[in-house]
């Protein structure tokens, strides 16, 4: 099989407006006539290829099938370069004595498993195609529109791919940059491999957690960086579409704690991304997380347990769920407007491209960088909780935000961590967690208090006692973490 490096940027169009792609002058006249494709996806019903980070699949092209193998390697937020292995076949059938010699042949070797494939999905698209001179390069433009089909499943695909052919990623952002200002797009963070199984298991529809960033000791601080936005965006993409679906608030919780985490990671690499355009980006993510954060607050109030049950309490009630209504709306307007998914895209290509990956100091490796980066964190959370029980509201707030970016910057870097030191940070993570589970609770005591005071009539010794409970836990774990020693020293 033939191995090569795709470059390619995946957005999400609404089916509505795939005539509107048709139309767009800097598109130009398709490249050729549009086309009937229909693609197979083969793996184990346990999805063991999916899980090593690979897709395997059988095209047919009019009379001719080709068989692909693409390395899907990290958690992409859309834009992807991966390596890929293609062989054309006589018929359907795939050709294992081709694929024994791509990375799956060793996969494939293990016990029953090449009798263990069968097809997990089939997608059935019509593609529109356009080769675009942009810049100095050359990009493929694929529009697909039809439907992904996995038993009794299924679910339409409206997506426009952008492959970089020739030249550089900057001229492949900007053409995705003009495409978006006459055509609304979000960016796509699922395969059409990974929907197929997530149609297959009934996951398509429910609240996505984050992902552990798949960070090696050979990547650049910039490559690493890359790797951490792309995650945190696939996390707040895949909860993103379901907020208005969802009365539950779990996807805009993840989307929300997406934000905060892409957030965080724009601060810990502040001083090797800082230039032109973090400012801008910054303060788009922090409105955005600012909208999502008022929604939630009213989530959290009505969720929690022992309120007044009286008449004043149940009118209580009724006027926070229209205000939480109210908060919801806000978000989707938020999001079903442009302004988000322009600052998404925006995002990328300045991760991905941006000038500042041109510094010394960027392609510095990532080992030496986290470690510093861990030290200063900690250095600060011990700090700033010393003599714990003398702290204010003020200080300990800002003691939660210090180790909540402490916990987001030892998930980011937990793949640097040598085997042997990994118990040492799940403990040290757990001390991270349980503190900010304490200080958020006693947090939301008080954004109780200035959103609905009224429930408060009668329960101000049990909000007392719940909050000298809670300073209690966080002081005792604040004890526990300061006792322990960095696991990545």
């Amino acid at each position: 099989m033939i191995k090569t490096q795709e470059v390619e940027l995946k957005l999400e169009v609404d089916p509505g407006d795939a005539d509107a792609c048709r139309a767009l002058d800097v598109l130009g006249d398709p490249k050729r006539r549009p086309v009937d494709q229909v693609t197979s996806y083969f793996d184990t019903p346990s999805g063991h290829l999916r899980k090593a980070g690979f897709s395997l699949r059988v095209r047919r092209r009019g009379r001719a099938y080709w068989q692909t193998v693409k390395h899907r390697g990290g958690e992409a937020g859309g834009f992807s370069s991966r390596a890929e292995w293609e062989k054309a076949l006589t018929g359907p059938e795939l050709d294992f004595v081709a694929l024994a010699a791509t990375p799956v042949g060793a996969l494939l070797s293990r016990r029953d498993m090449k009798k263990r494939l069968t097809k997990v999905s089939e997608t059935r698209v019509h593609r529109t195609t356009w080769l675009v001179a942009t810049g100095s390069s050359s990009v493929e433009v694929i529009l697909d529109e039809g439907e992904v089909v996995s038993g009794a499943r299924q679910e339409p695909i409206s997506e426009l791919e952008l492959e970089l052919k020739r030249g550089n990623q900057g001229d492949l952002f900007a053409l995705a940059t003009q495409i978006g200002r006459h055509v609304a797009v979000r960016m796509g963070v699922n395969s059409k491999s990974e929907r197929g199984f997530r149609l297959l298991e009934g996951h398509e529809r429910r609240a996505r957690k984050a992902q552990r960033v798949r960070l090696d000791e050979d990547m650049e601080v910039a490559q690493a960086f890359a790797a951490i936005v792309q995650s945190c965006l696939r996390h707040f993409r895949l909860n993103e579409g379901l907020i208005s679906r969802d009365s539950k608030g779990g996807p805009l919780h993840q989307a929300r704690v997406a934000i905060r985490r892409l957030r965080s990671a724009l601060s810990l690499f502040r001083n090797r991304v800082d230039g032109e355009n973090y400012d801008r980006l910054r303060d788009g993510l922090r409105q955005l997380g600012l909208c999502l954060g008022d929604a939630r607050n009213f989530d959290v109030l009505l969720a929690a347990p022992g309120q007044a049950r009286d008449k004043a309490g149940r009118e209580s009630r009724r006027r926070l769920r229209r205000e939480r209504d109210a908060a919801y709306e806000r978000v989707n307007e938020e999001l079903s407007g442009s302004k988000i998914p322009c600052l998404i895209l925006d995002i990328v290509a300045w991760a991905e491209s941006g000038d500042w990956r041109a510094s010394p100091a960027a392609r510095e490796p990532i080992g030496p960088f986290a470690i510093d980066r861990l030290d200063r964190r900690w250095k600060r959370v011990r700090r700033d909780s010393r003599q714990f029980d003398e702290l204010d509201a003020e200080a300990r707030h800002q003691l939660r935000i210090d180790v909540k970016k402490l916990r987001y910057a030892c998930e980011f870097f937990a793949g640097l961590i040598r085997s042997g030191r990994r118990g040492d940070r799940k403990t040290f993570v757990a001390r991270l967690e349980a503190i900010q589970q304490s200080l958020g609770k006693l947090n939301d005591i008080e954004t109780a208090r200035s959103l609905a005071p009224e429930l408060d009539d009668g329960r101000e010794a049990d909000r007392k006692a719940e909050a000298e409970a809670l300073l209690r836990e966080a002081e005792q774990q604040v004890k526990g973490l300061r006792g322990l020693k960095p696991y990545w020293r």
